[in-house]
């Protein structure tokens, strides 16, 4: 009569090594470059925003200025009419 009753242990254990194998087998079909390349990306942004945030601190608490670039567009126009006299 004990061998019609199932076993809830054993399958238990079955369950749960076929989920590892299921598992297993997902995790080495996974394409690697991708992941990879997400990785690097996202340990790109983090140093950005560490730097980001590094010149935040040293402009606001140290009240260091951070030196103004002068717009593509001004340094354009300054090179394409140099014999032009500017308008007051």
């Amino acid at each position: 009569m004990d061998e019609d009753k199932p076993d809830p242990i054993e399958d238990v254990r079955k369950g749960l090594g076929l989920l590892f194998r299921a598992a297993r087998g997902a995790i080495e079909k996974l394409p690697r470059k991708d992941f990879e390349q997400a990785v690097v990306t996202g340990a790109r942004e983090v140093g950005r925003a560490i730097e980001n945030v590094g010149r935040t601190i040293e402009r606001d608490v140290f009240g260091k200025a951070e030196p103004k670039a002068e717009p593509p567009a001004a340094e354009a126009d300054k090179d394409s009419k140099p014999d032009e006299p500017k308008q007051p």
